[in-house]
């Protein structure tokens, strides 16, 4: 007769607990497991083109994209803007071996058409306020038990809208309404002698939408001392999202069953906003500074949640009339409280190049990004921006 494999009495009942749906309003299990370290609860906001990436997100509610505040008056155009986004993981790479991390990815920060119409302005955009994708690989520990590790995490959401602004005097009031799409997904492949080895995926998708009203203001805007300001509010729905986990586990048959269940993930709906200012303090030379919030991330699917979060940036934006380049530099801080990365700097430069109708800019935003007491991450983004006015 052949031998019996024994199972420990321990890892089998682990096994049974990781093949049963989780209950109400708590997240699959790998999800929040601080040895895979997912970025969830919390994310940080991208920069939807080059020139708010190379001054640190100072110009977000300028009214000068149409991204995040409607207010824009903007000459009839095409802007398209690639990104590369990298995410070193240092707080993984100090605890554990033999660390491999894929170096980065290419895609699509953001991209907007506008058209004015006499003192009415009109722009169409999309773009991915929320854009982390990684993939790393690594032998947990120092173990007893070796175990070899690799983590898969993407984390997208798109907004696509329009918005349509008209001048009052010397300001201008704007208001905008877009689609939202969030779609996540979180993998585990994990060998060793663990009862939580195996594949796991987790996947989070749901869809809302959002509204924004925004104000700016300009006066003298290029000369010296001339300024300009601008402010926006938006309201973001709830984000009527599912979830589905499947797993297959590294146990001997009838053990522990394969598994696949779907949950509630939707997200609660919330406020964000914020201000910026632009003070030309040299011909060639101004100086911007912007402040945000945004109200709790509240998933009660997943009995996650953050605290209300708030950030602050600053940059120079340097460009001489009689020059075809120009530069930019920008730093900042972000809070996020009880979020797994909380507390982020901020550190950004950016370049333009202007040829008649034709600007292009490239900008680099460096985050370092803090969780508790580990080694600081880093997410990096490189963002190139073509506009052409027609």
């Amino acid at each position: 007769m052949p031998a019996r494999r024994l199972i420990p009495p321990r890892a089998l009942l682990a096994a049974l607990v990781l093949a049963c749906p989780p209950a109400a309003a708590q997240a699959p299990p790998a999800l929040t497991n601080p040895n895979y370290g997912f970025p969830v609860p919390g994310d940080h906001p991208a920069a939807a083109n080059a020139a708010s990436a190379g001054v640190a997100l100072a110009d977000r509610w300028l009214g000068t994209t149409g991204f995040e505040n409607p207010a824009t008056a903007l000459p009839q155009g095409l802007e398209i803007s690639p990104v590369f986004q990298r995410v070193s993981r240092q707080d993984l790479s100090s605890q554990n071996r033999d660390f491999d991390q894929v170096v980065g990815y290419p895609d699509l920060a953001g991209a907007r058409f506008s058209l004015p119409f006499g003192a009415w302005g009109l722009t169409l955009y999309a773009w991915q306020p929320a854009l982390r994708l990684e993939e790393l690989s690594f032998s947990a520990g120092p173990l007893v038990s070796p175990a070899f590790v690799r983590l898969l995490t993407s984390q997208r959401e798109i907004r696509a809208g329009g918005a349509v602004s008209r001048a009052v005097g010397a300001g201008r009031l704007g208001v905008s309404g877009e689609w939202v799409h969030r779609e996540d997904f979180y993998e585990t492949h994990e060998q060793s002698g663990s009862p939580l080895a195996g594949d796991r995926r987790i996947d989070l998708q749901g869809d809302g939408f959002g509204v924004s009203a925004g104000v700016a203001w300009e006066k003298d805007a290029d000369r010296p001392w001339g300024s300009w300001f601008g402010a926006a509010l938006r309201y973001g729905s709830e984000l009527s999202a599912t979830g589905t986990y499947s797993g297959v586990n590294d146990f001997p048959s009838g053990v522990a069953p394969d598994t696949t269940y779907g949950f509630d993930a939707r997200r609660a709906s919330g406020w964000s906003g914020g201000a910026s200012g632009r003070v030309t303090i040299a011909p060639s030379t101004r100086f911007l500074l912007g402040v945000s919030f945004r109200s709790a991330a509240d998933w009660p699917g997943l009995g996650l949640t953050t605290g209300t979060g708030l950030a602050w940036s600053a940059g120079f934006d340097w460009k001489d009339p009689e020059l075809p380049w120009g530069a930019r530099f920008g730093v900042g801080q972000e809070s996020l409280p009880d979020a797994v990365e909380s507390r982020a700097g901020l550190l950004a430069v950016g370049f333009t190049w202007v040829s008649g109708d034709l600007v292009i800019d490239a900008g680099i935003l460096h985050r370092n990004l803090a969780r508790g007491d580990l080694a600081r991450s880093a997410d990096d983004r490189g963002v190139l921006s073509v506009r052409v006015a027609f």
